[in-house]
C-alpha cells in the first residue's frame, strides 16, 4: 500500500463530500413531481401575472429563511487561518503581439 500524504486525503474526502451534497441536491431540486410554484406557473400561463406569482413565492421563501450566526463565534470558526498567498504583478508582455519581433527574421514562404 503506497503512502498519502494526510492533505490529499483531506482533499479526497472533501470533493467525496461535495459530490454527495451535489446529488442531493440534483435529486431535491430535478427529481419528482413538479413543484407547486411550477404548478402553479403551468395552471395560470405563462403571462406577466404568472412570472410575478413565482417571484413573490420566492421571496417568501427568501424572507422565510433563518441563518444561524452563531457558527461565525464558535471556536472552531476562529481557529481557522487563511493560507491564501499574495501573488505580485507580473509583467504582461509585448504591447502589440503581431508585431515582429526584433533580431528574428520570420521565414518566406516558397512559391510551389
Amino acid at each position: 500500500m503506497h503512502n498519502q500524504r494526510p492533505s490529499s486525503k483531506k482533499t479526497w474526502i472533501w470533493m467525496a463530500i461535495i459530490v454527495i451534497v451535489a446529488l442531493i441536491a440534483y435529486f431535491l431540486f430535478f427529481s419528482g413531481a413538479p413543484s407547486s410554484s411550477s404548478q402553479s406557473l403551468l395552471q395560470t400561463g405563462s403571462g406577466s401575472d404568472a412570472v410575478g406569482t413565482q417571484v413573490l413565492g420566492l421571496l417568501n421563501q427568501i424572507q422565510a429563511l433563518q441563518i444561524d450566526a452563531s457558527l461565525f463565534q464558535s471556536q472552531a470558526y476562529r481557529s481557522l487561518q487563511d493560507y491564501s498567498v499574495a501573488i505580485p504583478p507580473q509583467n504582461v508582455g509585448r504591447n502589440n503581439p503581431f508585431a515582429p519581433i526584433p533580431g528574428f527574421t520570420a521565414p518566406t514562404p516558397s512559391g510551389h
